[in-house]
């Protein structure tokens, strides 16, 4: 049976660089939604006031009544 191949850290942080980077080009779209997605949720978590927080709560209430319509 052969052995697996066994990479440095090195070597294993940048084969995940490159793989990481092919699913970004092969699948463009859900990478991007899942960049918004992140970013509004540390928005969210670290940066927002209360007066942000309350407009988000307007906008969001507003786009679960568009959603339960369709």
């Amino acid at each position: 049976m052969a052995r697996p191949k066994k990479y440095t850290q090195e070597q294993a942080h940048q084969r995940q660089l490159a793989r990481n980077a092919e699913y970004n080009r092969t699948h463009k779209a859900m990478a991007y939604r899942n960049q918004k997605k992140s970013r509004a949720r540390g928005f969210i978590k670290k940066d927002a006031t209360r007066e942000e927080l309350e407009e988000l709560r307007g906008l969001i209430d507003e786009r679960l009544e568009e959603l339960s319509k369709n």
